[in-house]
Parts: structure tokens; sequence; C-alpha cells
């Protein structure tokens, strides 16, 4: 009953990041938006998110995570019920600032549970989980290409799947966190490495939602043929494949290894995008960059596991909230340069990004094989 929770969750997540990006369009001309004043959505959230993310962690040893994943259902049930009814961006924008609290309270105790249920093979537990985001990012534009001019229809119906989810939270059972004293739980904030990981995770996700956000638009004004909700449909389920096969690697390899790996495999993916903006081309960099960018977020998230175990409700508030942080900063970033540039600039800030992401990411890996040494 804790898996099915769990899968569903994070399916639920996906589809909602998978759904926001090719909705915009549709937003946009409901109610006269920019690109800029667009990507707030995603700002919105990630405000929500991280109000709550810096309590988060003290909540999870505070009320158990039980308490977080119920509070959690109602919020996020609450956001989309009041998006869905949204007569102006700015109802909208507390709408979403509600669903990224519900959100943020689902990921913290749902990774949390299946860290402390996974004392071995975290990679690939880990990369399974985060399979069912993917798998939801696939479904969530085929259900904006569903709902079309009538979004709000969307929101309405998922608004009631928290709900149901409910039900299972108080019969599921759910792992206890290993036993520690607080000063230890909380001495993970003062380790040089998570806090690494976590700026690396910041930036992974303006490289993952610059695609997932912007691709929609970027395939509107260069693609032709294909519907623009099925073209970001395929980047979502090429990801999500990713993530379904490469878990067992991350074990086998060792985390280190395969991040590295993966970081340079994307990086040779969004060059290839950069030098061949073409349709054809830019599609093929992109399913590419799917699969290549699909275990980064949840082996890294294994690996501060791996090194921080007694702190797995700290190490997940604290990623939560670098990642919640990267969601609010880049997306509306790339919305701007888009508006001083073009969204066929696309690329160019995706290429920047993840030269950030390989910095960073070279640095924490290098620390962690150093402190790896007897």
């Amino acid at each position: 009953m804790l898996r099915v929770f769990q899968y569903a969750g994070f399916f639920l997540l996906g589809v909602i990041g998978g759904m926001i990006g090719p909705l915009i369009p549709f937003i946009r001309h409901d109610l006269t938006l920019g690109y800029g004043a667009a990507g707030l959505l995603f700002s919105a959230q990630s405000v929500g998110s991280i109000a709550v993310l810096l309590l988060a962690g003290w909540l999870v040893h505070r009320q158990g995570v039980r308490w977080v994943l119920s509070v959690g259902s109602l919020v996020f049930a609450l956001g989309m019920a009041l998006s869905a009814a949204a007569p102006s961006i700015e109802v909208l924008l507390v709408g979403n600032m509600a669903i990224g609290v519900g959100m943020s309270l689902w990921d913290v105790g749902i990774s949390t549970s299946t860290m402390d249920a996974s004392s071995h093979g975290k990679g690939k537990a880990l990369n399974l989980l985060h399979f069912f985001f993917g798998a939801g990012a696939v479904t969530g534009p085929l259900a904006a290409w569903a709902a079309g001019d009538h979004w709000r229809v969307a929101f309405a119906l998922l608004a009631v799947v928290p709900l149901l989810l409910l039900l299972l939270i108080k019969k599921m059972p759910i792992p206890a966190t290993p036993s520690a004293p607080v000063a230890v739980r909380f001495g993970v904030y003062r380790k040089p490495l998570v806090w690494l990981i976590a700026v690396a995770l910041s930036v992974y996700c303006g490289v993952e939602w610059g695609v997932g956000a912007w691709f929609p638009s970027y395939w509107v004004a260069t693609g032709k043929g294909l519907d623009p909700n099925l073209v970001t449909s395929l980047f979502w389920f090429t990801f999500s494949l990713g993530r379904f096969f490469v878990g067992g690697l991350a074990d086998r390899w060792g985390f280190g290894r395969f991040l590295g790996l993966s970081v340079a495999a994307s990086g040779a993916a969004v060059l290839l995008w950069l030098l061949s903006p073409g349709p054809g081309m830019a599609l093929v960099a992109v399913l590419l960059l799917g699969v290549t960018l699909a275990g980064i977020y949840p082996t890294f998230v294994a690996l501060a596991s791996q090194r921080f175990p007694a702190s797995s409700g700290q190490v997940a508030s604290l990623l939560s909230i670098f990642a919640a942080l990267g969601t609010l900063m880049w997306p509306p970033l790339m919305g701007v340069w888009a508006d001083a540039s073009r969204i066929q600039t696309l690329p160019v800030s995706e290429f920047g990004l993840w030269l950030v992401l390989a910095t960073v990411a070279a640095i924490a890996l290098g620390l962690a094989h150093r402190r790896a040494k007897p």
C-alpha cells in the first residue's frame, strides 16, 4: 500500500509538472499574458514549495511522515481547485503557490519514506520512484492537449486525486527513520557535500524544466507537423524510460561514475541542439537529452542518502528546497530571455545552464570521491 501511494503520488507530481508548460499558450491567451508573466506560474509553485520546505526537515522529525503526507494532500487539492476557478493571474498564482506547498510536502514525505525503506539498492529504488514522475510527465502534455482551451477542467479534475490518495495514508505502513540524536540529524547541514549536491540539483532543474516549460513554445516557433504537446510528451517519454532502465546501472557502476557519465552525455545532447537548432535535429537532441538527464536527480539524492543515512528527512528537505529554487529562478529567467531575444534561442540558455551544472557536479563528485577513500 505504501508503494501504491509513493508511485501514484510521484506520478501525479509528474502530470502537474508536464501539464503546465503545454497549457501556457492557452493560459496566456485566456489571461492576456507575456512569456515572462506566464513563467511566474512556475515561480509561484516554487515560492510555495520553499516556504514549507524550510520547515519540512523539522516537520518530518517532529510530526512524522504520515502527518506531512496528510497535510500535503489537503493543501494540494485546495490549490488545484483554486487554480481551476481563478478569474485572474493573481488568483492563479495564489492557487499555484498552494500547489507548490502540497507538492513539496508530498515530495519530502515520499522521498523520506523511500530512503528509509531502502537500506540497499538506493539507486534503483529512487530511480524507479522517479520513473513514475517521468511517466506522469509524459501524461501531462497529453492531458493538456486533451484539455486545450478548457485548461480549468484539467486543474479541477486533478484536484480530486490528492483527496483519494489521502484515504490510503491512514492505513498504509510507513517505515521508521533510523534513530539518531537531534544533533546528528541536523548536523548534516554543516557538511559541504550536501550543499554542493543541492546546488547541482538546483541547476539541473533549470536544464530539465527549460525543456519541460519552454520547448512547446520553441516548437510552435520552429517546428512543423507534430503537435507541440506530443513533442513534449516524447521528451518526457524518453526521460521516464531512462529512469526505468538506469537505476540498476547506478548501483552497479557506483553513484560517482554514473553521475559523471550522465552529466557528460547530457552535455553532448545540449550541444547537438545548440549546433543544429532546426526542427528535426532539435527533436533528436531533446529526446537524447531526456534519456541522459533521467538518472541525475534521483542518483544525486541516493548519493546524499548513502552518505547521511541518519538524516533522511533533513536531506530530502534541503535537496527539495534547492530543486524548488531552481524551478523558481530558471523558467522565468528563460522566459525573460525569450522576450528579450527570441524563443528560438532556448538552446543557448540550456547550454549555459548545463555548463554550470557540469562545474558544480564535478566539484561535488570530486569531494565525494575523496571522502570515500579510507
